[in-house]
């Protein structure tokens, strides 16, 4: 059975590669204004570290990647959401990073941490970037249109195509792109490196292609959602065995970064708490190299330093955690509506509560953490509320398909464990040989992993900049989260270039039944929310028997009145929330 799935995702990602999407398609994007930056509390050298400095992930040769780069690879670029650096050199978008080092012979192109920790979207022809804020790019579309290009340097009639390469007269567009990588390479243009060329275009292609089949579900994730446990599993779990390929299924939006440093568990099941083995998890779920010294008919070393050699670089990923660590989350943009301080105020005592004026805590149980006392400079110093699935009643799949695996560990001689057990046990190892266990700013946090029932409670820390809402993206902005399921979209459009809503606090949105295909918008990715992984129940307040009490099965209290509803959103449009929990927050002020 695993290996016929393996199979059945594999020419499902071939299908999506090669063959057109009509509600998803890459049409071209309308031209924008240079993006505003707001306030993020790096300086502009440390900024560009943030943007490119690579954490070990391979992609392809970058020399290719430049190559390749031309008017239609940059409005790919744009039209699956990545956001351009108009300072880069080599005019690549945030995100992108050159990986070298001895065990890689050719500098490879590879995503870093603001890839996907990095968003832009528009209001009224303003484009806002936000750093540190999740990123809307559609990865999957991006990786299907670079195969495709890839796949146009090679013709189909390969007998003749490889003549061509032997007489030194390759057709349009290898041509071209051949030219330009030798000579960044200082390669004379012959028949054999020409040829050489060709066949490891073909081999990366193949191997892209490959590793898209880990990735694909029955549904497609869309813009700004990436199963985190699930793909980086994949890549980790199919290393020791192919047989381990599980569906990577459960797709959820990508999380803001500002004072995560000071959570003492992390990603949206709350199952993990030392940041070096998160980030290691995440590096390793976008391709970095692991357990890439095994060949076949090689024996597998003994030696742990050998086994758990990877191509992570944990030197690069504590800088990165240093400067994730320090940004800012973004203050309401002069450029949208002005926040009604009034209103705000009487959403301030909906939120924590006022005994006062007898009105009722509706927020900030949950989503306002304690603070831990006698914290080190080093340790976490919030303490998550995390809540139970029974009390939350959003989406499982995401938890239950963690919680549920199993995985073959006989290569590392452990049998078969849970999922939970391996990703500890194979993240540790990785700290160990690396010597990132014993260092200061780790020491008090050790690598434990878990998996329960149970999702996060996030901190509303700049919860304006993070649509859409929930663990898994159903519900595209505040006004809906706040309202009844029987007032929530069942199925709307999303793209990686959104409109801004500063009303509803989300994005402007449309629904999609029945929706025809769009030249105006996209990469348009349709969300259906009766699709597994994709429910919108849970985190209500409804009218329900015994409301006053419930706290179960998702029912958190009755409805809201729609007054206190925009209260609460006025609220949540202030920097309050984040100067009261996040040192680094004292850059977030409320524009006048």
């Amino acid at each position: 059975m695993p290996i016929r799935l393996h199979r059945a995702l594999l020419l499902t990602a071939l299908f999506l590669i090669f063959s057109p999407v009509h509600c998803r398609a890459i049409d071209p994007v309308p031209s924008q204004n240079p993006a505003t930056p707001l306030n993020h509390g790096l300086s502009d050298l440390e900024l560009q570290q943030w943007y490119h400095l690579s954490a070990g992930t391979q992609l392809i040769p970058y020399d290719w990647l430049v190559a390749l780069v031309d008017d239609s690879l940059t409005k790919i670029f744009a039209v699956t959401g990545l956001v351009a650096d108009p300072g880069h050199s080599d005019k690549l978008p945030v995100g992108f990073a050159k990986t070298e080092g001895p065990n890689i012979p050719v500098p490879q192109a590879g995503f870093t941490c603001s890839f996907c920790h990095t968003t832009q979207f528009s209001y009224k022809g303003h484009a806002i970037k936000i750093d540190g804020g999740p990123s809307l790019q559609y990865n999957s579309r991006f990786l299907s249109a670079l195969i495709q290009r890839l796949g146009m340097l090679l013709p189909p009639d390969q007998h003749a195509f490889f003549k061509s390469l032997k007489e030194q007269t390759p057709p349009e567009p290898f041509k071209t792109f051949a030219t330009r990588v030798l000579a960044s390479r200082g390669e004379v243009v012959t028949a054999y490196t020409l040829t050489k060329l060709a066949q490891d275009v073909r081999m990366y292609t193949q191997g892209l292609i490959s590793r898209s089949g880990r990735d694909l579900s029955p549904e497609q994730w869309g813009p700004g959602r990436f199963d985190a446990l699930g793909r980086g599993g994949n890549m980790v779990f199919t290393a020791l065995n192919p047989d381990n390929l599980r569906p990577a299924n459960a797709p959820v939006s990508i999380p803001p970064l500002w004072g995560v440093w000071e959570y003492d568990w992390v990603q949206w099941a709350g199952s993990i708490q030392h940041p070096l083995a998160r980030n290691i998890g995440q590096v390793i779920g976008v391709n970095a190299g692991l357990f890439n010294w095994v060949q076949p008919g090689v024996d597998i070393p003994s030696e742990k330093d050998k086994v758990f050699r990877s191509s992570v670089d944990i030197e690069s990923l504590k800088t990165l955690e240093n400067l994730a660590r320090r940004l800012s989350p973004p203050q309401w943009p002069s450029v949208f509506p002005p926040i009604n301080r009034e209103l705000a105020a009487r959403g301030k005592d909906l939120y924590h509560g006022n005994k006062a004026k007898g009105i009722q805590n509706l927020c900030a149980h949950c989503h306002v953490p304690a603070k831990i006392s006698n914290a080190s400079d080093n340790a976490p110093s919030l303490q998550i509320t995390m809540v139970p699935l029974q009390e939350i009643g959003t989406d499982s799949l995401y938890l239950e398909n963690f919680s549920r695996r199993t995985v073959d560990t006989s290569f590392l001689g452990r049998g078969r464990i849970s999922a939970r057990e391996a990703s500890e046990y194979v993240t540790t190892e990785l700290l160990a040989v690396n010597n990132a266990s014993n260092e200061p700013e780790y020491q008090d946090r050790p690598n434990i992993w878990r998996d329960k029932a149970q999702y996060i409670a996030r901190p509303h820390v700049a919860v304006w900049a993070t649509a859409p809402y929930l663990h898994n993206g159903s519900i595209p902005n505040l006004y809906e989260l706040l309202s009844p399921i029987r007032e929530r979209s069942t199925c709307f459009a999303l793209n990686p270039n959104m409109e801004f809503d500063p009303v509803k606090v989300g994005f402007v949105t449309e629904d999609c039944t029945g929706l025809p295909p769009s030249p105006t918008q996209p990469a348009r990715f349709e969300f259906k929310t009766m699709l597994p992984g994709n429910s919108n129940r849970g985190h209500e307040f409804a009218d329900t028997t015994d409301c006053d009490n419930a706290r179960s099965n998702g029912i958190l209290g009755c409805a809201l009145p729609v007054d206190d509803r925009w209260a609460i959103i006025e609220y949540l449009k202030t920097c309050d929330i984040a100067r009261q929990l996040l040192p680094m927050a004292l850059a977030c002020r409320d524009p006048d």
